[in-house]
């Protein structure tokens, strides 16, 4: 059943011991919707706490630990944040995958595996939606939760410079400044401070990338190897996908990285001549059509075959 604002929050109003999920890897959008969710929710007076995720980083980790369930904690309602589809759920989650009561989501490849779905493929991040749901509930916005509304949709539109950046974009994060966020020093903490290990894998990235389709296409590996000799974590892999499309005459941008289990993170970044999310479609993916990715239970050779099929078939398919 897909729902509007109105109704979402006409469901969680109605709704009380509140369990809120977050997706694999987690982000910035995902973590920032359960954050704001969960301290909105608090403020109206419900019981609500956030799933715990193994593997959330340490970048993130202060917008969900402190909502962790207590041991004696019951659920009744369960909703999801900024999950596309049930097979990105944590391996904690795996118990109620056909079970969520409510989705919220911006991703268009959700189908609403949830009871209620409010899906928006128009905002740039989930959390611009959640501010709505949020404001619609009448919450209160307060600086922590502005915290958390800011830094999801400020890290899922690549600091308001991707192309789903908008209008409402814009409007949610002045409505967080006005709450008294400090958004200068969040952006430089996020986008313009560099870990040694973050410097050394685009290093990596920018030496070891391969162009095809004369130029148009650029694939970038991420071998666990390197990853594991650099010491980089989660937060210093996030965003490093957007590299590829930096790239003067990329219009597709690939980036594999091998995950311990020998499985393959893809992500796809384009520019605005070609659909990401199309791309990934065609290895069983999806997202946005500018950003996004798929996993594969496979080699990393093997993904990267793959993977640049789709993107070769697409950018004959455009021309």
């Amino acid at each position: 059943m897909t729902v509007d604002v109105a109704g979402a929050a006409a469901a969680l109003q109605g709704a009380d011991n509140i369990l809120i999920l977050t997706h694999r890897r987690p982000d910035g959008d995902t973590a920032g919707c359960a954050g704001a969710l969960c301290r909105g929710l608090r403020q109206l007076g419900k019981t609500a706490y956030i799933l715990e995720n193994p593997e959330i980083t340490k970048r993130y980790a202060p917008l969900i630990i402190p909502c962790y369930p207590t041991s004696d904690f019951n659920f009744a309602y369960i909703v999801s944040v900024d999950i596309a589809e049930e097979k990105l759920f944590p391996d904690t989650a795996e118990q109620y995958k056909g079970k969520v009561d409510l989705v919220i989501d911006h991703h268009r490849s959700n189908s609403g595996f949830g009871a209620k779905n409010l899906i928006r493929p128009d905002a740039g991040g989930c959390a611009e939606v959640l501010y709505d749901v949020l404001a619609a509930l009448g919450v209160r916005f307060t600086r922590d939760i502005a915290e958390c509304i800011y830094i999801g949709v400020s890290t899922d539109t690549g600091c308001f410079k991707f192309s789903n950046t908008t209008a409402h974009t814009h409007a949610v994060a002045a409505a967080c400044l006005t709450a008294g966020i400090d958004g200068g020093e969040i952006n430089r903490v996020l986008f313009e401070t560099k870990s040694m290990p973050r410097f050394q894998m685009e290093r990596i990235v920018f030496d070891t990338m391969e162009f095809f389709e004369d130029g148009a296409v650029a694939v970038a590996l991420l071998w666990r190897t390197d990853i594991d000799r650099t010491g980089a974590d989660m937060d210093d892999l996030d965003s490093i996908a957007s590299l590829t499309r930096q790239i003067e005459g990329v219009q597709i941008g690939i980036t594999l990285t091998e995950n311990r289990d020998g499985t393959v993170k893809v992500s796809v970044r384009t520019t605005k001549e070609m659909d990401a999310a199309a791309i990934c479609k065609k290895c069983g993916g999806g997202g946005h059509i500018r950003a996004a990715g798929a996993s594969l239970d496979c080699g990393m050779e093997e993904a990267k075959a793959a993977i640049l099929t789709a993107a070769r078939e697409q950018f004959h398919a455009k021309q």
